[in-house]
């Protein structure tokens, strides 16, 4: 969150009556690091907020930064009271300054150096600036230790730190305690609040199921025809009951099967009616969505794929012999072997009786010693240790090439070669082929937005039908991929886990989420 939107935002919970006794707010690190650079108005209006900020150890440099820094901005602006002191995001800013003014002067760059030179130099700066080790990877600047702190008063107190390494403590210091010191959370509250409990006496909370098939891994409804119950199962049901489970308090709840599934839509337009209190499912968030009912986190992947089918690829020519090894490769050993040969004849047939005769044998000779290092039964003994050392390094590099050729043929010979029927979505949109999706998803709407016109849409609504559309394929009236969110696809690749694969790349979505009624104000 940028800060001046946080504070903007903060100023509307203060209005609406968000920032007292029940309400429990924790801002990102982004926010944390301008803290200091808010006004006492803006602070008021942040009472009992947590958040989190890069650690810096205040040193004798920052404040004397901050002094000279207080000064100078006085003087430059005598009408205002008040200067705050400088934030992390500006002593940040004053050590990417000496970054860059540190690069230029080490590399002696000028106006002709390319800006690619440039940020080379700056990437490979390394020094101890104002908010500590400058040190960036991946063009970003690594940060070992986080200060947790809580807007009290007049400012900023800290209430412990974070490290990969050693997670939540309160000091920093050897053998440190585990935790936080005394939070005060909006309302001057000690106690953090449990949030808004439910009375185990009112009505339980109506929870919506979709009820179809095809996915039961995820949502499954069923009934005992013993006593006529509902029986609710599968994965979203697990982390749901986990998530409830885990409140501090006891919550009632309920779960109301809902069997109009063409669109979940028609759902969670039940909890935006008040019909239901939440939906609970595989259920996909999305902007239009959010803008009736509110979401929890994704619980899910957050992704949306394809599925293709693979089709077998066997080549048992007579010439397969050949493919283990390119043509520039073949066309290289050859030319090292004559290489090989012609080399040690030029060494050896001054001084060695064995290379020597009419040309047509001393060619011979060159051929056959060359060719006979691949079964190393060259008979030629040679008397020069220079040739010696030729053939030594010759038959290391024979040696590999062999072992190479033989496990590359062996695994033509004996294992099938699989390849996907598509590889990309610009495959398909070239071709016009049909592809799938799952009837009442947001997928239909993505993949009318990459630009598959409708009649090329075609709509399943089990693994079974996946399966048996993507083996028909786009010329007999099913499709040529499959797109889906990948927990879909996952399932699909754990019942038909041969002669499919996912290929191209992942498109991110917002994943699934538990829907509940939105706050209104």
């Amino acid at each position: 969150m940028l800060p001046h939107l946080g504070a903007r935002f903060f100023r509307q919970a203060s209005v609406a009556d968000m920032m007292s006794d029940g309400y429990v707010w924790i801002a990102t690190a982004g926010f944390g690091s301008a803290v200091d650079s808010f006004g006492p108005d803006r602070i008021d209006d942040m009472q009992g907020v947590v958040t989190f900020r890069p650690y810096v150890q205040s040193t004798d440099r920052i404040m004397n930064f901050t002094v000279r820094f207080k000064e100078k901005f006085q003087m430059e602006n005598p009408g205002i009271r008040g200067v705050p002191s400088p934030s992390l995001l500006l002593l940040w800013a004053y050590d990417t300054a000496w970054s860059l003014a540190a690069a230029v002067n080490r590399n002696r760059v000028s106006r002709s150096t390319p800006g690619r030179t440039l940020l080379g130099a700056v990437l490979d700066t390394t020094f101890d600036g104002l908010a500590g080790r400058f040190r960036l990877r991946n063009g970003l600047l690594q940060v070992s230790t986080y200060e947790v702190v809580n807007i009290i008063g007049k400012g900023a107190r800290t209430v412990g730190f974070w490290t990969p390494e050693s997670g939540i403590f309160k000091n920093l210091k050897a053998n440190n305690e585990k935790g936080l010191k005394q939070i005060l959370w909006p309302g001057d509250l000690a106690t953090a609040p449990r949030g808004w409990d439910v009375s185990s006496t009112g009505s339980p909370l109506r929870v919506i199921v979709p009820s179809r098939h095809g996915f039961d891994q995820l949502v499954k409804v069923s009934y005992n025809p013993t006593n006529i119950s509902v029986i609710v199962t599968g994965y979203c049901i697990d982390v749901f009951d986990a998530l409830m489970k885990n409140l501090p308090y006891l919550v009632a709840y309920q779960y109301v099967p809902f069997n109009d599934t063409s669109t979940y839509d028609s759902i969670l337009n039940l909890v935006y009616e008040k019909e239901a209190d939440a939906v609970v499912g595989d259920t996909t968030i999305s902007t239009d969505r959010m803008n009736k009912v509110a979401f929890t986190m994704p619980y899910t992947d957050i992704g949306l794929s394809m599925i293709v089918v693979l089709k077998k690829y066997s080549s048992r020519s007579m010439w397969i012999f050949l493919q283990p090894l390119t043509h520039t490769l073949w066309i290289t050993s050859l030319a090292f072997f004559f290489l090989t040969g012609f080399v040690v004849w030029v060494i050896e047939h001054r001084i060695n009786p064995e290379f020597r005769g009419t040309p047509w044998q001393q060619f011979g000779i060159i051929f056959y010693f060359a060719f006979s290092t691949l079964v190393f039964s060259h008979k030629e003994k040679l008397e020069s240790n220079l040739s010696r050392l030729v053939v030594i390094v010759w038959v290391f590099v024979v040696l590999i090439l062999t072992s190479s050729y033989t496990a590359s043929l062996t695994s033509m010979l004996t294992f099938q070669q699989f390849q996907p029927t598509v590889t990309s979505v610009q495959d398909l949109l070239r071709n016009g082929h049909f592809v799938g999706y799952q009837r009442g998803s947001t997928v239909k709407y993505w993949l009318e937005e990459m630009g598959f016109h409708k009649k090329n849409l075609l709509g399943y609504g089990t693994v079974e039908e996946y399966a048996e559309a993507l083996q028909m394929g786009s010329e007999n009236g099913g499709v040529s991929a499959i797109f889906d969110e990948n927990p879909y696809l996952k399932i699909f690749l754990s019942k038909y886990c041969e002669g499919y694969t996912m290929v191209g790349p992942t498109y991110r979505l917002g994943g699934f989420g538990f829907c509940r009624k939105r706050w209104r104000g």
